[in-house]
């Protein structure tokens, strides 16, 4: 997917129980259908983690990041901290390399039996 250049743009990933399940392990979210990893080289401004509906199961955790740092866009917490509107955002501005351009979901300590999140990526793709 070609990304315009000198704009602020968003990607979105989700998180969906439904859908992908929720065994414990790595669920790679930028993998899915009609999704792309973040540009090398592009800047990423912000992200924002948003739960649409809570996170369930008893003993589970959960943390979203990416392969450069699994905690990247939200550290791990356990999934009563994954409650109904909770956001979790982050502001360091970064340049995205090779390994930091993705999107991944980690559920540790036992499965979750519940849960949807949305993943908002904001990011600038320099010129040159």
């Amino acid at each position: 997917m070609a990304h315009e250049k000198n704009l602020v743009l968003v990607q979105e990933y989700e998180y969906d129980f439904a859908v992908d399940g929720g065994a414990t392990g790595v669920i790679d979210l930028s993998a899915k259908a009609n999704k792309t990893v973040l540009p090398t080289g592009a800047v990423r401004i912000s992200s924002h983690v948003i739960v649409q509906t809570p996170f369930l199961g008893s003993g589970a955790s959960a943390k979203f990041g990416t392969s450069a740092s699994d905690v990247d866009y939200a550290a791990n917490a356990a999934v009563a901290s994954y409650s109904q509107d909770a956001i979790f955002n982050d502001a360091t501005a970064i340049v995205v390399g090779a390994t930091s351009g993705d999107c991944l979901l980690t559920i540790g300590g036992a499965a979750l039996t519940a849960g949807k999140a949305k993943v908002l990526i904001e990011f600038i793709v320099p010129n040159s």
